[in-house]
């Protein structure tokens, strides 16, 4: 008998998933295909790149998305101040967690500690031609709209997958 994909909660039931196509068409259902993962416009919408206009270096003549390497986080000034003083003040730079929350307090030394390694972290991300020459600014901006336009669809496909890539004793 076939296990039922979503559970009471409407979390898909990750027993259920027996192929790559059943975690894309059954579990995503609001992925319909490739997009910029900037603006969230599907290819089917895009202008190809070449031609005049062309935001980049290159010959992507054709293409409608392409993969450009982006920093997770914006430039954080306060963070790499805080970072740099806290590398100069403990020795070896081990572990400097404990010297930013004893300067900072806890919650002010995390958020410095993620915007400093965000802003250290570049990740791929496939962007059409219109957002592929957004400035730093523009692009976090850009991100952060569309975070807040599909958080509950991502909160969802997030648990999911945290789900199924844990052993059953850590759930």
């Amino acid at each position: 008998m076939a296990q039922e994909l979503f559970e009471g909660s409407g979390i898909p039931n990750p027993e259920a998933i027996s192929k790559e196509e059943d975690l894309i068409t059954k579990c995503f259902p609001f992925w319909d295909g490739p997009r910029c993962e900037v603006c969230g416009r599907h290819i089917s919408e895009l202008k190809p790149f070449g031609g005049p206009g062309d935001p980049l270096d290159g010959d992507f003549s054709g293409e409608l998305l392409i993969r450009r390497y982006r920093t997770m986080g914006p430039y954080d000034e306060a963070a790499e101040k805080a970072w740099q003083e806290a590398e100069k003040s403990v020795p070896g730079q081990e572990d400097i967690m404990p010297w930013l929350i004893s300067k900072y307090g806890e919650k002010e030394a995390h958020d410095f500690f993620f915007s400093y390694e965000a802003y250290r972290t570049t990740v791929p991300r496939r962007e059409c031609r219109d957002c592929a020459r957004l400035s730093e600014d523009e692009y976090f901006e850009a991100i952060g709209k569309r975070w807040k336009e599909n958080r509950s669809k991502w909160m969802v496909a997030l648990h999911f997958l945290a789900k199924i890539t844990m052993s059953p004793d850590q759930c």
